[in-house]
């Protein structure tokens, strides 16, 4: 277990050692919630772990390891999810299975208020990726709840777009469609910030779709990544039915890679621009990684 400061009430944060987890366990910290984080490995907290008043280690795709991990809280929060091309666990085991057990363990234990995190639109694109249905169940499930509930619909995050700038970085960057899909992602510490307003909030809204301060097309993006790299700017297009029909085709391989090409195919099609919320700007993210040489 790991101490920190302060006697506030109890958050759970699931998904502690992820890109967004980690900043709501700071956040919330900060705002004087004693957090409690559901990780795997308490190593990779990293340090949001001296944010922590307890670290609770569980596999959240083993229902009877959850026991006992909402005793006491007042709020709990998921982002868990499955964002890797391997065949196991599958986004059905983690982004809806975990994910349902945390719910009805929270739901057990008397939490008054669930945060969970889907994606933009996310209700309207089910057909789109089984990913995107799959953690629509869990909404789904949240709304019969007697819980109140909280739906995150970030747009994207800072780290969904370093992508780019790895592409930028070898040289060329391949564009979904003609490019001029926009999009403005949100940094992990701004949706934090979000969720911790909300967390506490005497009258939230049911759900909130977010993104960052800039609007910005593929190509702007693109754009960004080679001047931070200080590069003669190089792309190329790929067509969005391409796209998805290699997420078709490699589902029988593999279904998390099927399912996340089929969510990329959609960067293509539409806009992906929520309410601009923070102060975090994605050129100069992409600067700090050039200088890092990240």
């Amino acid at each position: 277990m790991a101490s920190a400061a302060g006697e506030g009430r109890l958050a759970v944060v699931a998904g502690a050692t992820g890109y967004l987890g980690r900043h709501v366990v700071r956040a919330l910290a900060g705002d004087g919630w004693r957090v409690r984080a559901l990780v795997r490995d308490p190593e990779r907290l990293g340090e949001a772990r001296s944010a922590c008043h307890e670290v609770f280690v569980a596999q959240a795709t083993q229902p009877d390891a959850l026991r006992g991990l909402f005793d006491g809280a007042e709020v709990g929060f998921s982002s868990i999810g499955v964002r890797h091309v391997h065949r196991r666990p599958t986004y059905r085991e983690v982004d809806q299975g975990a994910n349902l057990s945390l719910v009805e363990e929270a739901e057990r234990a008397g939490v008054a208020r669930f945060l969970f995190v889907s994606v933009l639109d996310g209700d309207r694109l089910r057909d789109a990726s089984p990913l995107i249905d799959a953690r629509e169940a869990v909404v789904d499930r949240l709304r019969a709840s007697r819980m109140q509930s909280i739906v995150l619909r970030p747009t994207g995050f800072f780290n969904d777009m370093e992508e780019i700038f790895g592409m930028a970085r070898r040289g060329r960057v391949w564009l979904i469609g003609d490019g001029r899909t926009r999009v403005n992602p949100i940094h992990g510490a701004d949706l934090a910030r979000v969720a911790a307003d909300l967390a506490a909030a005497p009258s939230p809204p049911a759900a909130r779709a977010v993104g960052g301060p800039d609007a910005l097309s593929q190509r702007q993006i693109a754009e960004l990544a080679f001047a931070a790299l200080d590069r003669p700017v190089r792309t190329a297009r790929v067509p969005a039915w391409l796209v998805a029909g290699l997420g078709y085709a490699a589902t029988p391989l593999s279904r998390n890679a099927g399912a996340l090409l089929r969510m990329f195919a959609l960067l293509g099609r539409r806009d992906a621009v929520g309410e601009p919320v923070g102060e975090r700007h994605l050129a100069d993210h992409f600067r700090e990684l050039a200088r890092a040489g990240g």
